[in-house]
């Protein structure tokens, strides 16, 4: 089907009817043969690109897949991209869900469009009227066996369809599936080639299994093609003519006995009648005809432009045109003589073409044809002989929209357009319904060699349907048919299954092997040895469906592993493959022909050092297989399948150990304390291996973590520890002294020397200081998987050594007779009267190993004695070293002690004593108040008896001067007056003051009382009764009997 109808160049000698034809075609082996008719014995059509399309899911061409060789030279593309009118007609057929499809030469590059799969290499002014499919002898395809089968083994027959540019491969028979279809797409203006387009709809079976490339082509089925010569119109005379004598562009010119002649088809044009110029008629007395360019190709017309209703131009095809009045050499003054219209010879057609290219004064117009035959009727008779034609039946009619190239109405029949009617009446054709840009082509029922075109519309008709219009484009078709092979240049390639697909995994654990350890540093959850899955998601069997699976045979590609040191060996048995160490099966793996898998694994593998899973992955795709429905095999890629063997490691999640050393067993060490341990041992020592656990990966060994990091920062003597690992000893280091060593072997066995005292946390008590040297432990088992155990799985507890107040008691004496107005002496009197004690308490503390001690006083007063001086009661309180004991705004005492140890206490204000006429010295406990801190900041304080400071009272005395007084009996009832030694006068009572007898001492004022103890009073009588003394209050009373003989009376401040 030719689709565009411009004028080539002929230069074929037509006089001896050698005329050219192309028809493509499928043939019955998948490849594509062109049928060209050949002139002058040149080579009519040059193959070019293939179009080879893969069968294989998703494009193949060299830009999508540049490699392998094998697919970079295939010429997939897009379904999107088929040609409408291929897509559109295949649907139309109920072609179904296309797979696949390819262009000639097409590679995938942006911008491609593919490349031609032949070209014509037609002699200049030969114009291809059509190419089509056909069989070898230029008829249409109608079951024609390809030699290609379908994945079921049925026989895929040929067929041209009624768009005679697409063959169609099917199934069996006419109405059976369309398995493949091919689409010639016309290039170049005038068509000068074609690309071919092929599509599939089922895979085809491709007999060589062992190439999932297996090309098939369609060699030696397929032939076509037809031929029409075109005529160039450029630089015709313009204005009205009496003829135009047009041939092709380039024509091939023969001289004929002195006279250019030109040999190939060429056209005489005048209108319907036209005058007889030879006889003297004027040219205008008739129809002329007349040319039109209007932008575009050189149209004609008749007595104008157009061709109006009744008129009409005739076409006489001729050879042997005289060159120098055929156009372009044709001028205006020689288009108006008849025996200009000079050639040799007719030229027979059975069909031709030509274009409406404008209307006017109407949307539709009505097109009437005419064929006929003449004799040669050159020069002056021509015009007459128009009288003497033969009329020849047009049989067929079809309609072209020249914008398509797709035909809209055939009078037979076979395509309809509702706007389009085409009737016969006495063999001539007419159309209505025509619009600008149709094509009419019809074909007589014998060769004919003159044609007349009218419209046959009614002079002076009313409506759309009447309008003007002008032709163009005319073209002859003179079929001829020749061959040439091009199915071999179509290429359908197998498609072999793949294994792009997602990758399977499964992930076994060695935790669930004998003595396996569940978990671990990025353990996989549960303990599985075995694992199943299917690989068919793996593989895609691309068309040739289905899949059965297999092991391959080649292990070379399986890692080199090891189980206890021993190197695996590899071997497939059937649908297992086996891996052994020596004579145990460490693990298998067996493939069903269903694409289930199982691995099972027996014994633990070698994984790489370090205590995480480590784990092992094996890359088992290599050994999968898939082949497809034909017979082609594919082996996924390793990494298709991967098994993960999680690695048993080893745990430290069994006991921990511990062990205690004390302070209280160094130097200068003070055994017990408050929270002591027992004993006083320096060294502790045992074993790690009930902390962990080897799993299945035995035996273990122990060793030191280097990385001290996690260690304490501590410090002994105010010096902060470095710890350093050689070996297998850990020691911490204090400047240059080494305080204490961790040793470990690789058995397991541990011990920890402490060598000096470490730095505690302050209290007087043991606090204690809890080393988790866990963290410094480190055990490996047989792969090398090492685990380090948490800190708190060794901890070493050092018991502090304390200080103690157990020494010898420290004692001071003051005496409130050294205070102002004190009397030294007294009953139970110390010997001084001092009123400062000092001294130094450290006899009352022991270090311990943490020396030196400092002191300071407790600000803790509750334990002091409630006391009152002068009868106000004493206020504590402690202001940095000094203790101060008030008596309301009165400082009664002081007691200071300093950071040595040294104390001072001073007794500024008497404290009151106890009553009683003797010292009566109060004792003041002030050892409670005392505190010794350590080095490492553990306080002890002493007990209230280890510092004991005796008050020694001051008491009054009576040694001063004596009272006197006299009384007279005289003085008394009867009494006589005078006598020996009377004293003078008679007075019967005395009194006065007794202060001046007695002395206060510090613990002023001075009370005075009668003391009730009368045994001291001598023994008198009175009228011969003895007196009896008694005191009440204030006064002493004598009585003799019943009888009072004499009274004495004190009052409180000393008169009597």
């Amino acid at each position: 089907m030719i689709t565009s109808k411009t004028t080539t160049s002929p230069t074929n000698d037509l006089t001896a009817d050698t005329s050219t034809t192309l028809y493509p075609v499928f043939p019955s082996d998948d490849t594509l043969t062109l049928s060209t008719a050949q002139a002058n014995g040149t080579a009519p059509v040059v193959i070019g690109a293939s179009v080879t399309l893969d069968e294989t899911t998703g494009l193949q061409n060299a830009t999508t897949t540049p490699s392998p060789a094998g697919d970079a030279d295939d010429n997939d593309i897009l379904l999107s991209a088929l040609p409408s009118t291929f897509a559109t007609r295949l649907t139309a057929l109920g072609a179904g869900t296309a797979m696949d499809a390819a262009l000639s030469g097409y590679t995938g590059a942006v911008g491609d469009t593919g490349s031609n799969a032949f070209t014509l290499n037609l002699t200049p002014g030969t114009n291809v009227l059509d190419i089509k499919f056909t069989d070898s002898l230029g008829a249409a395809l109608n079951g024609l066996d390809s030699g290609l089968d379908t994945l079921d083994g049925t026989s895929i027959l040929l067929y041209t369809d009624t768009n005679n540019n697409i063959l169609l491969g099917r199934a069996g028979g006419p109405d059976g599936a369309i398995v493949f279809a091919a689409y010639i797409e016309e290039t170049g203006s005038p068509v000068s080639g074609g690309k071919i387009w092929t599509v599939e709809y089922q895979p085809l079976k491709h007999p060589d299994a062992s190439n999932p490339d297996d090309a098939l082509s369609l060699l030696d089925k397929v032939f076509v093609s037809t031929l029409k010569d075109g005529f160039d119109l450029t630089n015709a005379p313009s204005g009205q003519n009496l003829f135009l004598m047009f041939t092709g562009s380039n024509p091939t010119v023969v001289d004929d006995g002195g006279v250019l002649r030109v040999s190939d088809p060429t056209i005489i044009a005048t209108g319907k009648d036209p005058a007889d110029q030879s006889s003297g008629a004027n040219i205008n007395t008739g129809d002329t005809i007349n040319t039109s360019q209007g932008g575009g190709p050189t149209t004609l017309g008749t007595n104008n432009q157009m061709i109006v209703e009744q008129e009409g131009i005739r076409l006489t095809f001729v050879t042997g045109a005289r060159l120098d009045v055929t156009v372009p050499n044709l001028s205006q003054n020689e288009a108006d003589v008849e025996a200009n219209i000079d050639y040799t010879a007719m030229f027979n057609a059975t069909t031709a073409s030509f274009d409406v290219v404008q209307l006017q004064g109407g949307k539709t117009a009505m097109v009437r044809i005419s064929a006929y035959s003449t004799a040669v009727e050159s020069g002056v008779n021509f015009v007459n002989g128009y009288a003497n034609d033969t009329s020849v039946a047009i049989t067929n009619v079809r309609i072209f929209d020249k914008s398509t190239g797709l035909v809209i109405e055939n009078s037979d029949g076979s395509v309809n357009d509702p706007n389009i009617a085409i009737s016969f009446t006495g063999g001539v054709a007419t159309i209505t319904g025509v619009k600008a840009g149709y094509q009419i082509e019809y074909t007589t029922s014998a060769d004919h060699n003159r044609v007349l075109i009218e419209n046959g519309a009614a002079v002076n008709a009313r409506g759309d349907n009447h309008a003007d219009f002008d032709i163009g484009g005319f073209s002859l078709r003179h079929p001829s048919t020749i061959t040439t092979e091009i199915g071999s240049q179509m290429i359908f390639e197998d498609d072999g299954p793949a294994a792009a697909g997602t990758a399977a995994a499964g992930t076994v654990d060695e935790d669930g092997l004998a003595n396996g350890i569940p978990g671990g540093v990025g353990d996989v959850p549960g303990e599985v040895t075995s694992v199943s899955g299917n690989v068919s998601a793996i593989f895609q069997s691309g068309v040739d469906v289905p899949l059965t699976y297999s092991l391959s045979s080649d292990t070379s590609g399986l890692p080199a592993l090891t189980s206890g040191g021993v190197a695996l060996v590899y071997s497939v048995v059937g649908d297992t493959l086996t891996a052994k160490a020596g004579t145990v099966d460490v693990f298998t793996f067996s493939l069903s022909a269903a694409g289930a898998y199982s691995f099972t694994l027996l014994q633990p593998l070698d994984h790489p050092a370090g205590n995480d899973e480590n784990d092992i992955t094996l890359n088992l795709g290599a050994m999968l297989q898939a082949t497809d429905k034909d017979g082609d095999t594919v082996t996924a890629a390793a990494e298709k399948l991967v098994i993960t063997v999680d690695d048993d490691t080893p745990t430290a999640a069994g006991t921990a150990e511990a062990g205690t050393v004390d302070e209280d067993g160094l130097a200068n060490g003070i055994a017990g304390g408050v929270g002591d341990v027992a004993g006083e041992a320096t060294t502790a020592s045992g074993t790690v291996t009930g902390i962990f656990q080897s799993g299945a990966d035995v035996p273990l060994s122990y060793a030191l973590s280097s990385d001290t990091s996690g260690l304490p920062a501590l410090t002994s003597g105010g010096v902060a520890l470095v710890y350093s690992v050689v070996g297998d000893t850990l020691t911490a280091k204090a400047g240059t002294v080494d305080v204490f060593t961790f040793s470990l072997n690789a058995a397991g066995d541990y011990s920890f020397t402490l060598l000096q005292p470490l730095d505690h946390p302050a209290g007087n008590d043991e606090n204690d200081i809890t080393l988790n040297l866990g963290a410094m432990l480190q055990a490996t088992d047989k792969d090398g998987d090492t685990v380090t155990a948490a800190a708190e799985k060794l901890v070493i507890t050092v018991d502090d050594d304390t200080p103690t107040a157990a020494g010898t008691a420290e004692a001071g004496t003051v005496d409130e007779d050294g205070l102002a107005n004190g009397i030294a002496g007294g009953v139970g009197d110390v010997a001084g009267e001092a009123t400062t004690a000092s001294g130094n308490v450290t006899g009352i503390f022991q270090s311990g190993a943490d020396v030196p001690l400092s002191y300071a006083l407790s600000s803790d007063t509750s334990g002091l004695p409630a006391l009152t001086s002068g009868g106000v009661a004493l206020v504590y309180s402690v202001a940095g070293d000094t203790l101060t004991a008030k008596a309301g705004a009165v400082d009664v005492f002081t007691f200071s002690l300093s950071a040595a140890g040294a104390y001072s206490f001073t007794l500024l204000q008497p404290l009151d004593h106890p009553a009683g006429d003797d010292e009566n010295d109060i004792t003041l406990n002030l050892g409670a108040m005392l505190q010794a801190t350590d080095k490492d900041g553990d306080t002890v304080t002493a007990a209230a008896d280890k510092l004991v400071i005796t008050v020694d009272d001051d008491t009054p005395t009576a040694n001063g001067t004596a009272g006197a007084g006299t009384v007279d009996e005289d003085g008394l009832a009867n009494g006589i007056a005078g006598g020996v030694d009377d004293v003078p006068g008679e007075a019967t009572t005395a009194s006065g003051s007794v202060t001046a007898i007695f002395q206060s001492g510090a613990d002023v004022p001075l009370t005075y009382s009668l003391s009730i103890d009368t045994s001291g009073l001598p023994a008198l009588s009175s009228g011969g009764v003895a007196l009896v003394y008694s005191v009440a209050g204030d006064t002493l009373t004598a009585k003799a009997g019943a009888t009072d003989v004499f009274t004495f009376s004190l009052s409180a401040a000393g008169a009597y």
